[in-house]
């Protein structure tokens, strides 16, 4: 109980603190869709597919509806462990990933229209 009180006490005060502030709400100064919307929020969604996943045989294809330019993979601590560009009019890619370690990954795909997509494989 004794722990509890100093607790409330410093809540109360940071919550009149914030009243007598010429900051807007919590909710109204943070732009909350911004933050949690897709990469490509309000653009047309590409059709992408990533096959197999999880990654078992240590190959991945990606096949788009639109070109893709670039195919980027990142482990989970955010190294870049693949890089590559691709002429235009590319809309299926074959990715070699036998030498990557066991983990979850993410693949980022840039397109033409400067729009990225990213998705989780994992590799098993």
């Amino acid at each position: 109980m004794k722990k509890l009180i100093p607790l409330a006490l410093l809540f109360f005060l940071w919550a009149t603190s914030a009243v007598g502030s010429d900051l807007p709400p919590f909710s109204e100064h943070y732009n909350s869709i911004s933050f949690f919307a897709p990469e490509n929020f309000g653009e047309p969604e590409k059709n992408i597919e990533i096959f197999p996943n999880p990654v078992t045989e240590g190959r991945i294809t990606i096949k788009a509806s639109e070109s893709i330019q670039l195919v980027q993979i990142l482990n989970i601590t955010g190294k870049m462990v693949f890089n590559q560009e691709y002429e235009p009019n590319t809309s299926t890619v074959i990715i070699d990933l036998d030498k990557q370690e066991k983990g979850i990954y993410l693949v980022r795909i840039g397109f033409a229209d400067d729009i990225t997509h990213t998705e989780k494989i994992m590799i098993k």
